[in-house]
């Protein structure tokens, strides 16, 4: 279900919405493999008119699930707009489109909301990631001691 403001009732003054929608009905498609929204996103904005546009405040926000990109731990990170504002005008050659009466405010939410997303997911400022080896096998060093490698051949270059 859309998000819908009604021209009719922004004349009588401020309008306020607030709500919850399905990331399916926000069509908060993503395609990141670390990213996940799965819980409804809240809203609560109020409309006002502007002259010929209308001006939307307020707040979105969701939890959304996600894996860390250092360690791949799966953690929740909350997604909030907090202020949101968009300027919509309702007339003139980037006019919104009015259906019914009413301006959908679904596509700016949609698309502020997907540049919020975080790009590199981290559970926390300061993981480290993954270890390096996993416990009980030879580190690196132990194995270009026992055995040359490709690179062991730039040892024995003489550059003076």
């Amino acid at each position: 279900m859309p998000v819908l403001v009604s021209l009719a009732a922004l004349q009588h003054g401020t309008v306020r919405l607030f709500g919850e929608l399905s990331p399916e009905e926000l069509g908060l498609e993503i395609v990141d493999p670390c990213l996940a929204a799965r819980r409804p996103i809240r809203y609560d904005l109020t409309a006002q008119m502007m002259g010929d546009e209308v001006f939307v405040e307020g707040e979105i926000e969701t939890v959304l699930d996600c894996q860390c990109v250092r360690c791949l731990e799966p953690f929740e990170s909350p997604l909030r707009l907090f202020p949101w504002a968009c300027l919509l005008p309702v007339q003139g050659e980037d006019a919104a489109p009015v259906e019914d009466d009413s301006v959908n405010l679904t596509p700016q939410m949609r698309e502020d909301s997907l540049l919020a997303l975080p790009q590199h997911p981290v559970c926390r400022p300061d993981c480290r990631g993954l270890p390096l080896m996993p416990p009980g096998l030879p580190s690196s060093s132990d194995q270009g001691r026992k055995g040359s490698s490709a690179w062991s051949v730039l040892d024995t270059l003489n550059l003076e």
